[in-house]
């Protein structure tokens, strides 16, 4: 058993580190714009013009950003067609059932039929680069986006971005509460 575990990471070394590095890469920039870029802006501008013109103006700011940020990352990501996500492994599961045993059933299932809740999920806890990544057709295709791939880029641009402003804006509203409350 020991044996069989050694040889299969052996053999997939390379794409566990390369996986490994690209979700570190990822989460530092997420937590770059995500945490720190997003709560500047809409703090700043929150303070300035309230909370829903500071809120409507930190989205009209960020949008532009993240939607360079993600396209840049879907032309990297077909430029250097390497799977440093591991999504192209996801959708190969996706896309032909493995025949296991229960487990590898249930998770065929839910990564066949999960689409719109991949949608969801990769818009809010990722961006429009992972969700557009993950659903488009084809495993290890780097090809672009076609018309269906740009209407999954843009709409998980418009969620993500609604997501974090009211994120934040909800956040910048609790703490402006608990000082008033400590005042």
């Amino acid at each position: 058993m020991a044996t069989t575990r050694s040889n299969w990471f052996r053999r997939h070394r390379h794409k566990i580190g390369l996986v490994a590095v690209g979700h570190t890469a990822k989460k530092v920039e997420e937590y770059l714009v995500d945490w720190l870029i997003y709560g500047i802006v809409v703090t700043y501008a929150s303070l300035q013009f309230g909370a829903l013109y500071g809120s409507m103006l930190a989205f009209l700011i960020m949008t532009p950003i993240t939607a360079f940020l993600c396209l840049s990352y879907i032309r990297l990501y077909d430029w250097a067609g390497k799977d440093w996500l591991g999504f192209e492994a996801l959708k190969e599961l996706r896309e032909e059932q493995q025949h296991g045993g229960w487990f590898s059933h249930v998770i065929y299932r839910l990564a066949k039929h999960g689409g719109v809740i991949a949608f969801f999920a990769l818009s809010i806890y990722g961006d429009a680069f992972m969700t557009t990544v993950y659903l488009r057709h084809g495993s290890h295709s780097y090809s672009g986006m076609n018309r269906r791939d740009h209407a999954i880029f843009w709409s998980s641009l418009l969620v993500s971005n609604a997501y974090w402003t009211l994120r934040w804006t909800v956040i910048l509203q609790v703490i402006i509460w608990f000082w008033a409350q400590l005042s």
